[in-house]
């Protein structure tokens, strides 16, 4: 076995046909490491990802594990470090994990695990990691325990009410009767009620986002999610994620592994949902919704999640997922509990392997220094440059921060 590690856009769509057959023989994959999803997120962070590719004695594509590079401070060390991260979850993915050939899977984890090792940086975050149990034990059980330890992650929400470790799931049968069928009683005759209003009041009807309403479409579920949350989230927060899904949703549209559904009232948009399309696995993956709460004669939510699961049924799809959390309404729809996992691997010392940082942290690290030497924090500024001048020697620095770092 052969390990790679990439680290440009060109050598991505090289080997892109071979991820994709990975992908197909992989049975535990997901729409968030295959390739449409991960390269359109490489090509935002271009230089700061490292994808790891495991390749057999016959050049075959037996595993990927995707990673990008973060700069941090580190309060408790005071000092610099990297920490590895997984990619597609910087860029909103509801999974990660590591895709893999079934045949290979433990020696392909445990060989990532000693790539990794090797690399720069004081931790590795492998949250909402979906996948065999196995997979993650194979690769954070292969780190050295004298230099590494490891953590398992909880992921509570709304006051500890919600938990999204769990995702409900629903496999989906050949006809939209038959799902109806499979539901409570009182979730049947609920759905049968809203879909009869949606299908006989003439002021509701949903569109589907098509290429020319693509940018308006984005806004309005944008504007909508926003409206929801910002009281809950903070408005800056709040504003951040609304252009992050903004993005990944635009993109999504554009590479055709997004539906996204609008629902209407005489004209006015009231509820908006974008769900992940896995072609390859038949899948449907919930992403984001927004709803005016204006709107209280309506379950508009549950119209459109309801909307959503009988177009994924008349499109052929196997398997409807609403991800993350486990919220009541998805047990209504008939969800099935399935389970993920979060863990950290760290260093022991909590600073980087060899105290040098990755060769991609040089402008990440400047900036660090130039912000600590504005602020007067002169000690944390000289930690960071003697850092930043162990992995560059070349550094130099100008006028008074070269004055002040030198002391």
């Amino acid at each position: 076995m052969r390990i790679e590690t990439i680290e440009t856009i060109e050598r991505l769509f090289e080997i892109e046909l071979d991820w994709d057959e990975l992908y197909r023989s992989d049975p535990h994959a997901h729409l968030y490491l295959s390739s449409d999803f991960l390269c359109s997120v490489a090509i935002r962070v271009a230089g700061k990802f490292r994808i790891l590719a495991a390749w057999s004695d016959d050049n075959r594509c037996i595993g990927l594990l995707p990673l990008i590079v973060t700069t941090r401070w580190s309060k408790s060390g005071r000092c610099l470090t990297n920490v590895l991260d997984m990619l597609g979850h910087v860029f909103d993915a509801d999974y990660t994990g590591i895709l893999c050939d079934p045949e290979f899977e433990e020696p392909v984890c445990r060989a990532f695990a000693g790539e990794v090792s090797q690399m720069a940086h004081s931790r590795i975050i492998l949250n909402y990691f979906s996948g065999p149990a196995t997979r993650l034990d194979a690769f954070t059980g292969a780190f050295d325990p004298e230099i590494f330890d490891s953590t398992a992650n909880e992921h509570l929400i709304n006051d500890g009410q919600t938990n999204n470790l769990v995702c409900p799931y629903i496999d989906l049968p050949d006809s939209f009767s038959d799902y109806l069928a499979s539901l409570s009683a009182n979730s049947r005759q609920k759905l049968r009620r809203l879909l009869r209003q949606l299908d006989g009041d003439p002021s509701l009807k949903i569109r589907k986002s098509r290429p020319e309403t693509y940018t308006e479409d984005v806004t309005i579920l944008s504007k909508l999610w926003y409206l929801k949350h910002a009281e809950q989230k903070g408005q800056k927060r709040a504003a951040r994620l609304a252009e992050l899904f903004k993005e990944v949703v635009m993109l999504g549209l554009a590479n055709g592994t997004v539906y996204l559904a609008i629902l209407w009232r005489d004209g006015t948009p009231i509820a908006a949902q974008a769900n992940y399309i896995d072609k390859a696995k038949r899948q449907a993956l919930f992403h984001v919704a927004g709803r005016d709460d204006a709107v209280r004669d309506l379950s508009v939510g549950l119209m459109l999640q309801a909307h959503c699961i009988r177009w994924a049924i008349a499109n052929g799809l196997e398997r409807y997922d609403f991800t993350i959390g486990d919220e009541p309404y998805k047990y209504s729809l008939g969800g099935v509990d399935r389970e993920i996992v979060s863990a950290e691997v760290f260093t022991r010392t909590g600073t980087n392997i060899n105290d040098r940082l990755d060769e991609c942290s040089r402008e990440d690290a400047l900036q660090f220094i130039r912000q600590y030497a504005a602020k007067g924090h002169n000690e944390d500024a000289r930690t960071a440059a003697r850092q930043a001048a162990l992995t560059w020697p070349d550094l130099t620095f100008d006028g008074d921060l070269s004055a002040l770092i030198s002391i």
